[in-house]
């Protein structure tokens, strides 16, 4: 259906008028074209007409009561572009999506992509009544400030609710009126003619008395142009004339064909037969839809059909008050055909309209709850919303609603209660849908509450259900992908990663032909992150910075399930001594938090940002980190304990305490334990039992092919051989290290060698180890550096991903409305983040806040 309302429609039987054309073609040069008349004037068929004879590229929309909402509308708007065959394959156009969220990084991306369209493009949009939200309203004058590739008409029945005045200043205003629509003498002798007619001058004269030239009027009378007749006064009582002149006309069959089908606000046979089944109602409608000048066939292939607005509107008024039950049929029937043909959102809105909220319940679990978790989310949060809970007798479906509603808005408690009230409520031989979303559901709300061990068990049992479906609805692609991205995400956390990574692995592989869906982002951005917890840093990094550039172009970076590849890109960066780039993604990471929480992966930033402030020399912020970690204790998921582990005893040894806190007790694995066992035996003077617990833990690690352990505790032994005065088997261990490093670039554990003599010692040895890790040390190594440096202040409260963007441009000396244009939004807002980031940075001015930027390495 969104295909046909994107292409440009065709009414039959029109009069071509050569004067309307020119004003159009004349008008579109400016920015913003209104086409503004009341009902019946004939706006649409003007338009079409001239997009389709003109040498322009044009692009159509015609818009419905459910765009009028940020979501659906941009998404719609970026289809009708693209169906305009101006967007090549590689332009941004083709790869962005709307986020689940609509940030101004979205509104940005947008901007930039429209500034580089190929050539000039006409965007229509039919119907803009429909769209009465300020926050489209505000991006669509924003857009028409700039003079883009981008030419804008809209169709509307009434004013549009854009600023219109400073474009009427600057010239860049058309308007196009009934006066200009109206009929004239030689369209109405034009239109009778068509039809078989010749009309006299009186007859002319007499047609347009009776009508102003008002579209419809001039079609109603056309009949019986000799005929006296009554006024048709444009706009008003045009249902009565619509039901005299057209239905009432009708065979009492064919009439209640159309009443029936106006439930919908396109048409085609399928439909019709599912309306009202028999073959008979299908035969008639398509007789009279091919005939009539009150329905115009939509999209290419001329499947679907468009009712005259004021005949649809006139049709469904009477159906509701003549014949209430035979609507809500049609409208069950209808929401029936809809959820089997791909249109699960327009499915649920017509079991709205039925008030059939059971059926409402059962389509959202077979077919309607994947939208959630795509472009459509915030229309599915509006539906969802509209559920009279209170009023309705307990159902499993209605309540798998609620507990999706409470999931979607982060209230992850009441979509427990309500995933426990559906679950008394299944039968034992409950349908295999129910059970899977029910499962799903448990699962993301368990994720999101931080219980990632419930959620992989829930994941699970969604399977189960999942594989035993004997017959498997149109969601199940979605719900699988669901299910398994929560089960591996459970492995990973509690230490399975390898076969974490090997189910998303197969996950990813199987999902990349499908349409954008945050869980399958969230897949990608875990199979990172699975990659660089099992120390594998260049695919760590690859994968990672792939899933942050698909995200950038979807819009979608800033959203949570983007974190984790920020987190897998940072992990590579700190382990190779990069720490700019580590600051960077963990900032960026710890700044994506929309669509939801997850506090595992805030743990992991967290923990990161410590031990970059370690690695920087950079105590008080390393503390401050981990102090926003949250308890570091035996609840922490295994797949973090090495890394609180090791950060925190990294922490306590620079500060000169045991521990951080009397309270920290994290038990890591048993090579990183020998690891800190050595050191603890070092601190004591008992360097034997150190040399002997580095040993058992290189031997572990390589054991277990854990690298960067093993490094660790061949440096360890270096260091008690180092005390014992044993120089060869010192030089020894660190060539050990250095062959162990080499492979996977290494440097973090280099940069941490607590004296100057091995750092020496090191250094020396570099000359028999060629390539990218010694290349990496003999810079790093020339001069320690760390305990000498200047400490800043660590940031209390984070940067938000728009406020590390507006750092990032302040280097470039732009002036506040070059920003804002560079970020497509109004100077006041760049004001307002500016007053924020000097706050959170402490500075009062942009040449401070770069200086303090590039001091915490967010420059």
């Amino acid at each position: 259906m969104l295909r046909a309302r994107c292409t440009v429609p065709t009414p039959a039987r029109v009069v071509r008028r050569a004067a309307l054309d020119e004003l159009l073609e004349n008008a579109v040069d400016r920015r913003l074209t209104v086409v503004s008349a009341g009902p019946g004037w004939g706006k649409t068929v003007a338009v079409a007409q001239w997009a389709a004879t003109t040498d322009r590229a044009v692009a159509w929309l015609t818009l419905e009561a459910s765009n009028d909402s940020s979501v659906p509308f941009w998404s719609e708007v970026l289809a009708a572009l693209r169906a305009s065959e101006v967007v090549p394959a590689d332009h941004p156009l083709a790869a962005l999506r709307v986020p689940a969220v609509e940030t101004s990084e979205f509104h940005a991306q947008l901007f930039h992509a429209l500034e580089a369209l190929p050539e000039r493009v006409v965007l229509v949009l039919d119907d803009f009544h429909h769209v009465t939200r300020r926050e489209i309203l505000d991006v669509i004058d924003e857009l028409l400030r700039y003079d883009l590739p981008l030419r804008l008409v809209v169709v509307t029945r009434i004013d549009p609710l854009l600023r219109q005045h400073r474009l009427r200043v600057e010239g860049e205003l058309s308007e196009v009126f009934a006066a200009d629509l109206a009929f004239d003498g030689t369209a109405v002798a034009e239109l009778a003619r068509s039809r078989g007619r010749e009309l006299t001058g009186d007859d002319v004269a007499r047609v347009l008395e009776q009508t102003d030239g008002w579209a419809v009027g001039v079609r109603l009378v056309m009949p019986a142009p000799g005929h006296p007749g009554a006024t048709v006064v444009p706009q008003q009582h045009a249902s009565e004339y619509l039901v005299a002149e057209v239905l009432d006309r009708l065979e009492p069959d064919m009439r209640h064909v159309l009443l029936m089908t106006s439930v919908t606000t396109a048409v085609c046979e399928d439909l019709v037969e599912a309306v009202l089944p028999g073959g008979e109602a299908r035969r008639r409608w398509r007789a009279f839809v091919t005939r009539n000048a009150f329905v115009t066939p939509i999209g290419a292939d001329g499947t679907w059909y468009r009712y005259h607005p004021l005949l649809r509107d006139m049709l469904l008024g009477r159906l509701r008050a003549d014949a209430p039950q035979d609507a809500l049929r049609a409208h069950r029937r209808a929401a029936r055909w809809l959820a089997s043909h791909g249109e699960p959102v327009l499915a649920l809105v017509q079991a709205r309209h039925a008030g059939d909220w059971a059926l409402f319940g059962r389509l959202f679990v077979e077919v309607g709850s994947v939208p959630l978790v795509s472009a459509a989310r915030g229309q599915m949060i509006d539906l969802l919303g509209s559920i009279p809970y209170a009023e309705l007798e307990p159902d499993v479906g209605i309540e798998l609603c609620v507990a999706s509603l409470a999931v979607a808005t982060g209230r992850f408690a009441a979509a427990t209660t309500h995933v426990m009230r559906a679950r008394a409520l299944l039968d034992d031989d409950a349908d295999a849908a129910d059970t899977a979303l029910l499962e799903i559901v448990a699962a993301t709300a368990s994720r999101g509450a931080g219980d990632p061990e419930a959620a992989r068990r829930a994941a699970a049992a969604a399977l189960v259900a999942l594989d035993g479906a004997i017959r498997p609805s149109a969601a199940w692609p979605g719900y699988h992908v669901l299910a398994v991205n929560s089960h591996a995400v459970g492995l990973l956390w509690r230490g399975d990663v390898e076969e974490a990574r090997r189910q998303l692995d197969a996950l990813v592989a199987t999902t990349r032909t499908m349409a954008p869906l945050l869980p399958v982002l969230n897949a990608r951005s875990y199979h990172a992150f699975a990659e660089a917890l099992l120390g594998r840093l260049d695919l760590a990094r690859e994968h990672g910075l792939q899933v942050i550039d698909d995200a950038r172009d979807l819009g979608w970076a800033s959203h949570l399930q983007c974190r984790p590849a920020y987190a897998a890109v940072a992990w590579a960066a700190l382990l190779r001594g990069v720490e700019d780039e580590a600051d960077r993604m963990l900032a960026l990471g710890l700044a994506s938090d929309l669509n939801g929480q997850e506090p595992q992966t805030t743990l992991a930033v967290r923990l990161m940002q410590a031990m970059v402030a370690v690695q920087r020399g950079r105590l008080r912020a390393a503390e401050a980190a981990l102090r926003s970690a949250g308890p570091l204790d035996d609840t922490i998921p295994p797949a973090l304990a090495d890394l609180a582990a090791r950060v925190v005893r990294e922490v306590a040894q620079r500060a000169g305490r045991a521990e951080l806190t009397d309270g920290t007790t994290i038990d890591p694995t048993t090579a990183l334990g020998h690891v800190h066992d050595a050191q603890a035996h070092l601190d004591r003077g008992d360097t034997g039992d150190a040399i002997t617990s580095a040993i058992e833990a290189s031997v572990l690690a390589d054991r277990e092919q854990d690298p960067l352990v093993q490094v660790e505790a061949l440096l360890m032994l270096a260091r008690a051989y180092e005390r014992t005065g044993t120089t060869a088997s010192c030089d020894e261990a660190l060539e050990r290290a250095l062959r162990v490093a080499a492979e996977p670039v290494l440097v973090r554990p280099f940069l941490l060698l607590p004296t100057a003599s091995l750092v020496a010692r090191t250094r020396t040895l570099l000359d028999t180890h060629p390539g990218e890790l010694a290349n990496r040390l003999r810079t790093r190594l020339l001069v320690d550096q760390r305990h000498h440096e200047h400490e800043p202040e660590p940031l209390v409260e984070a940067l938000t991903s728009r406020e590390l963007a507006i750092l990032g441009a302040l280097p470039t000396m732009g002036t506040n409305s070059e920003i804002a244009s560079d970020f497509f939004v109004s100077v006041n807002t760049v004001k307002a983040h500016l007053k924020s980031l000097y706050r959170k940075l402490g500075v009062d001015s942009r040449r401070e806040a770069v200086r303090r930027g590039r001091e915490l390495g967010l420059l």
